[in-house]
């Protein structure tokens, strides 16, 4: 049974780069409850196309194509353009998840029917209070996920997702992602920010090490982030167990900086501390210990 159920979380894994899909999800963290419009494509050479756009709150539109991301921000008339690894819902898994059973019960539940689609849940439990939980309920015929939840070590839904209104399939349609507030945007000569085009991540040694990591967490990332025009360097590293990720960046302490020691949003929590002269931020879908462990246990080679 372990195995059925990691050859689904697989699934669940590769489906958003497989399948063609449509519809309105709900995204609740913390407090706060979104309810987004999604419509997204996979071309037949491995492209994905993407459009994204929040339903209440403040408007905002994101198109996605492959790692070339623009938001339209309507209410301040800004387009922010930047590049960055597709993350597809607010649903995402490593492709890796072979090591899982060392540290989650991985296991197959019932069947459901969410959004008039047959599904089934299939849930990780962690075997001890450094993780958290999660579940997913897999399309019967695709394995996307239609509905997914992270359960902290009170057994508490602090992140959830779900699809209330879904079409699976069809064909790629270019007018479906295309942007509504391009041409505004063009004409009334909207603010442009590519800011972020301007930070360069290259893989290197930063000069940090871990001296007692969680038990499962190993190091996936390292780079050196340069920020063009500035002459500080940020390191970051990324940690994880082949299910939760903790992201660390570290950089040059600012003067007369304030530090909020340990802060959260949804199920991600951020942890900052100082070491010598630099500021530490970690952050990630883990509890508040774990994520302070990692940065606690860093330090400088010597």
């Amino acid at each position: 049974m372990p195995q059925h159920a990691l050859g689904l979380l697989k699934k669940i894994a590769d489906s958003s780069k497989q399948v063609n899909y449509s519809g309105t999800f709900i995204y609740q963290h913390g407090n706060k409850v979104e309810t987004s419009r999604i419509v997204h494509f996979v071309n037949q050479v491995g492209g994905i196309f993407e459009r994204l756009e929040t339903l209440d709150g403040p408007a905002r539109e994101v198109i996605r194509a492959n790692d070339h991301v623009t938001c339209y921000l309507p209410d301040s008339k800004t387009v922010l353009i930047e590049r960055r690894s597709t993350r597809h819902m607010p649903v995402m898994l490593p492709e890796n998840l072979s090591d899982l059973n060392n540290h989650y019960d991985v296991a197959i539940q019932k069947s459901d029917r969410i959004s008039g689609f047959e599904c089934t849940w299939v849930s990780a439990t962690p075997k001890d209070k450094l993780r958290y939980g999660r579940r997913f309920c897999a399309e019967a015929e695709t394995s996307l996920p239609l509905r997914a939840q992270i359960v902290n070590e009170r057994n508490q839904t602090v992140e959830s997702f779900g699809f209330s209104q879904l079409a699976i399939g069809g064909s790629f349609n270019r007018d479906q992602v295309n942007s509504r507030y391009a041409n505004r945007a063009k004409a009334q000569r909207w603010r442009v920010d590519q800011s972020a085009l301007n930070v360069q991540d290259q893989a290197a040694d930063t000069g940090w090490v871990m001296k007692s990591a969680p038990p499962g967490f190993h190091k996936t990332l390292e780079v050196k982030r340069t920020i063009i025009g500035r002459s500080d360097t940020v390191a970051h590293l990324v940690y994880s167990d082949g299910l939760a990720a903790i992201s660390v960046f570290i950089e040059p302490m600012t003067r007369g900086a304030v530090l909020k020691p340990l802060t959260y949003q949804g199920a991600v929590q951020i942890y900052n501390r100082q070491i010598g002269d630099y500021k530490v931020t970690a952050l990630g879908e883990a509890p508040a210990a774990t994520v302070m462990r990692i940065a606690n246990s860093l330090e400088l080679k010597k």
